[in-house]
């Protein structure tokens, strides 16, 4: 049974604390001058940030891996989470820099390509009109959308806040358009997500200033132990968090193996869809409680197939955008020929592929394919999937807003108490990868200042 998140004020903490409840007494001897919360990027570079500053600090990782969501997954063997770095993304260049990270330039492949369009049960090699192909209909009227002034006047700019589907009926979508745009748009439900998010996009696009795109030599795995070896601190797996107790002086984290770790600050880089299944004993204030609770993280699943290049017979392109469950079908390497595809499915759509088994999946995927793409028959081999949504430690690919959710921000990203907030949910520029460096850089100056 999921436990719901039980958060307290310092009062009731104090009571607790006196009236000796269990997991509250806190003893003057920490383990640590600071812990923190997750070994994804946000967690790692903070602690390599911190041990060059001389700290003493303790890494807790609930999985048996490091990482987070830059993911290179050991049995599809393929990159399932965070991956393209922008060459204007500051502090995640900082870090390559240092480690001497290798990267590859895929800018090219990132090019406009050509997509096909699978609609009403009927193939489209190609869309005339770009204008009204379903693969670009979200942004064929963007330019006509309002822009931010700065790349962090998202958060701000409250008056913008409605759902994602009343923005697109204002540029003039209707209600059939709004609807194929939810197949595969980048979110759990445009009748759900704030239109800020598409803001805060744009001015990304407008404002961060990226020409080129790179991936790590060798995946992700090999910057995340880059950083890893680095870290002379003690870095622990498998420590699953389950209580947080701030007493005001100092805090106490239970981990579900029953041990118990105890330091004078605690950051959490953990993703609040995480984080809400933790009992908080704190500082909470109503809009960081709100937040933890509620912030919606997109769900992704992705099917990962092998392929002989069927394309090159039937002359449609590889790419397809389609209105089937498996909405997009892409290549996951920048060469087409070595046929790494993936059904990418977004949102509220992964339901349809939640309790199949991966011979159920791979069925389904196989024969759908073969429906729409007949050459593909006999040349498509099932890797396996990854449900982001069905990840444990995650539970979703990133965070978005939900409306109302932006006017929460400067709350979720203030310390609690003893409790620090970093990871790429409390970026104020950036999201992703930058997003979770900055964050780091950020709470490094709260904990130093």
């Amino acid at each position: 049974m999921k436990r719901r998140t039980f958060i307290r004020n310092s009062a009731l903490a104090s009571l607790a604390i006196g009236s000796g409840i269990s997991g509250c007494t806190v003893t003057s001897k920490n383990d640590a001058e600071i812990i923190i919360l997750g070994a994804g990027i946000a967690g790692l570079s903070l602690a390599y940030q911190l041990q060059k500053a001389g700290k003493d600090i303790i890494l807790l990782e609930g999985s048996h891996r490091l990482g987070g969501r830059l993911y290179s997954h050991p049995k599809l063997k393929r990159e399932v989470g965070g991956r393209g770095i922008g060459d204007k993304y500051t502090e995640v260049m900082k870090l390559i820099d240092e480690f001497n990270v290798e990267l590859i330039d895929i800018t090219k492949s990132l090019q406009p390509s050509k997509k096909a369009v699978y609609l009403d049960n009927k193939l489209y090699p190609t869309w005339n009109e770009k204008t009204t192909s379903p693969a670009r209909l979200e942004f064929s009227k963007q330019k006509e959308a309002e822009k931010l002034d700065s790349l962090d006047d998202w958060f701000k700019r409250t008056d913008l806040d409605e759902a994602y589907s009343d923005f697109l009926k204002k540029l003039g979508h209707s209600k059939e358009e709004v609807d194929l745009i939810n197949i595969s748009a980048n979110y759990n439900d445009v009748y759900e997500t704030s239109s800020i998010n598409n803001y805060h996009s744009t001015a990304f696009r407008q404002f961060n200033g990226t020409r080129r795109i790179f991936n790590f030599k060798g995946g992700t795995q090999s910057f995340i132990q880059a950083i890893s070896k680095a870290l002379t601190i003690p870095v622990v797996t498998g420590k699953k968090v389950e209580k947080i107790v701030d007493n005001g002086k100092n805090i106490s984290i239970d981990c579900s193996d029953g041990k118990s770790y105890k330091a004078k600050k605690v950051v959490s880089t953990l993703p609040f869809s995480t984080l809400r299944d933790v009992e908080i004993v704190g500082h909470l204030n109503a809009n960081q409680q709100e937040a933890i609770a509620k912030l919606p993280y997109t769900l992704i699943t992705q099917i990962h197939l092998q392929a002989d290049p069927y394309w090159k017979e039937d002359d449609a392109p590889l790419a397809m955008w389609t209105d089937t469950p498996l909405e997009r079908i892409m290549s996951t390497n920048p060469d087409e020929d070595a046929g790494e595809l993936v059904c990418w499915i977004n949102g509220k759509g992964t339901s349809f592929f939640d309790e199949m088994s991966d011979n159920e999946i791979a069925h389904f995927t196989i024969n759908e394919l073969k429906k729409m793409r007949p050459s593909s028959e006999g040349k498509v081999e099932y890797v396996g999937t990854h449900k982001w949504g069905k990840y444990p430690f995650n539970k979703g690919a990133y965070c978005e807003f939900g409306v109302g959710h932006a006017a929460l921000f400067e709350d979720m990203i203030r310390p609690a108490g003893n409790i620090h907030f970093a990871g790429e949910h409390t970026a104020r520029n950036s999201r992703g990868i930058e997003g979770a460096a900055a964050s780091a850089v950020r709470v490094f100056n709260e904990l130093i200042d």
